[in-house]
């Protein structure tokens, strides 16, 4: 039996250790032991425990002291994590906890000399029972808002290991027992015991995934906040390009949920139209001309008619519109939901100006295959044009423009939708009213499309805002060079250098050598394609240090001609720390079915 429960706490130790294998994380900051190293002080522990009570099956003279001690701060150290939890700021000095840990371990040894087996029994059931009893009062108070099913298997860990306890306690006193060490007790005590022991996986287990669903959960608000600052750099990239005024975007929010609203009470598109994808279609729909960014000025920002070359350039701002959105979709995360606007934002981009009846551009899409959201968008888009006044036309009344959008009805619009409107058109025009030009924008407007200012909006710029304020490093590259052109601040955070230093640094200064043959395979495929990625790889950072990235890009030319590469990169490191956790977690699981066991011992 002595070898069985050597085995059974060797295997048990290295189970912890493995969970303690992705626990360790930060640096140490002087004087005190804080709230993150609580978690692996507290595996680590159990497994000196383990290692103790399996070598003191040799030699327990020297191991037994040292393994109950351990045992007891193991545990310890568990519940002031889960108390930091709900008091971040509830630290204690390192030196005091070792303190006690020292005088702990000097009263055990005290014990162990002075006292019989029972009596040491006795202490470290109540001392566990009491620890056990404080991580469970600490899980229950923990904030509602915090819990999930994950706290109350906690909680019943707890429980069901004080459970264990008494019962160890209850079966001793009802027997007899010579025994003066953990490896000469009856069975029935060891195995309680060992099974108690188990039950702390439970504990560990559980918080394991406590602490992968905060990870998630910061991910995904992470991915979240990336998508918001995504929009609100597209938002004002389309705005400062276009030649609406602001209030048109006001306007044709207002007119997609109206439309998007009324389908949906009326019982159209089921299938699609729900709460999620009307939200979307409003964050989406100021999306819908950003493609003007690649049109001309002097196209753009003509006061009179375009000829017929002029307006095939015009049109080319939807499939420009899509591939824009396209590319900035691909630097958020695959796996997560949260880009769901930027999705739709590509349909309306690149399909808002075909009709119903197929003569529409740029695709010749009809009926239900133009997306709903840009079947949605054309009618919206089109009233607010007719009713609006611009520097070129005067407004039509709100009258004209129904009937105009009437006539249309079966050619241009979805039938379907144009009903919608006739239901809502009071509401249309309430909108109109409401967030009506200022006239003075016109003036402004009209002053600064004759300006010389127009002049200053070059190539380069017209990405300067989604490039600057993305949250994912981007950078320009000159594509014969290798040298960086610009780079955004996101880039700099991940590599630590200011943006003068890297300006002066091409991609082979900051890319180990042994990707070698990956920079040149993505060199080939960006020449035949014009993009290559997503790719895996490390950069350096200033520091010398490496961090892992996802690489993407794509062939562009300024207006000189040169050729560059547009690169999105992303730091990957927490993504890589989630799986590898969970794939530890995993091991641990498997581990742990394949060492269930019958007869152990603990104390």
């Amino acid at each position: 039996m002595e070898i069985f429960n050597q085995l059974f706490y060797l295997s048990y130790g290295v189970i912890v250790f493995i969970i303690c294998l992705g626990a360790f994380s930060g640096k140490n900051p002087k004087g005190r032991l804080y709230s993150y190293l609580y978690w692996p002080t507290s595996l680590t522990l159990m497994v000196v425990s383990s290692l103790c009570f399996f070598a003191a099956g040799f030699n327990p003279q020297y191991f037994l002291s040292l393994g109950n001690t351990a045992l007891v701060f193991s545990g310890l150290a568990t519940i002031l994590f889960i108390r930091s939890w709900r008091i971040p700021q509830a630290l204690i000095p390192v030196w005091l906890y070792w303190f006690w840990f020292a005088t702990f371990l000097a009263f055990f040894e005290f014990m162990r000399q002075a006292s019989s087996f029972d009596a040491r029994v006795l202490l470290m059931v109540s001392v566990i029972s009491a620890i056990n009893l404080w991580g469970l009062i600490e899980v229950l108070i923990q904030s509602r808002s915090n819990k999930t099913r994950h706290f109350y298997v906690l909680g019943l860990a707890f429980i069901f290991q004080i459970s264990m306890l008494v019962l160890r306690i209850y079966v001793s006193s009802q027997m007899e027992s010579n025994a003066i060490t953990v490896f000469q007790e009856s069975e029935l005590p060891a195995l309680l015991r060992g099974i108690g022991l188990a039950s702390n996986l439970l504990v560990y287990i559980a918080i394991s995934n406590i602490l992968l669903e905060r990870l998630w959960k910061k991910e995904e608000r992470k991915s979240s906040n990336a998508e918001l600052k995504m929009l609100s750099s597209l938002n004002a990239l389309a705005l400062a390009r276009d030649n609406e005024t602001g209030s048109h975007i006001v306007r044709t929010q207002g007119y997609v949920r109206i439309l998007a609203e009324r389908l949906k009470k009326s019982g159209h598109f089921p299938e699609t139209l729900n709460d999620q994808m009307i939200d979307c279609l409003y964050k989406a729909a100021p999306l819908h001309d950003i493609g003007k960014v690649g049109i001309p000025d002097h196209i753009l920002y003509k006061e009179g008619s375009l000829n017929k070359d002029e307006w095939g350039i015009m049109k080319t701002h939807t499939t420009i519109g899509e591939y824009v959105l396209s590319s900035a979709k691909a630097q958020l995360d695959e796996e997560v939901e949260e880009d769901d606007v930027i999705k739709m934002a590509i349909d309306i981009a690149g399909s808002h100006h075909e009709r119903w009846d197929g003569q529409g551009y740029p695709k010749g899409l009809a009926g239900r295959g133009i997306p709903l959201s840009a079947r949605i968008m054309a009618l919206a888009d089109m009233y607010d044009a007719l009713v609006s006044e611009r520097v070129y036309k005067s407004g039509w009344e709100h009258g004209d423009a129904v009937q105009e959008i009437l006539n249309k009805k079966g050619a241009h619009f979805d039938p379907l939708v144009v009903d919608a409107f006739m239901a809502e058109k009071d509401a249309f025009q309430e909108i109109a009213q409401k967030y009506k030009d200022d006239q003075s924008e016109f003036k402004v407007f009209s002053e600064l499309s004759q300006a010389s200012e127009h002049k200053l909006r070059r190539s380069e710029e017209k990405f300067q805002v989604l490039f600057e304020y993305s949250p994912i490093g981007m950078a320009l590259i000159d594509h014969g060079t290798g040298e960086f052109l610009e780079v955004n601040s996101a880039l700099l955070e991940y590599t630590g250098y200011s943006k003068d230093d890297f300006l002066k640094l091409s991609f082979w200064d900051i890319t180990p050598t042994e990707y070698a043959a990956q920079e040149r395979a993505q060199i080939e495929q960006l020449n035949q394609k014009g993009f290559f990625g997503p790719n895996q790889k490390e950069y350096i950072r200033k520091n010398g240090s490496r961090f892992p990235i996802s690489l993407r890009g794509f062939a562009l030319n300024d207006a000189d001609g040169r050729k560059m590469v547009w690169g999105i990169i992303e730091d990957i490191t927490i993504k890589q720390k989630v799986q590898k956790q969970e794939a530890a977690r995993n091991a641990v699981l498997e581990l742990l079915a394949k060492n269930s066991p019958t007869e152990v011992a603990l104390f």
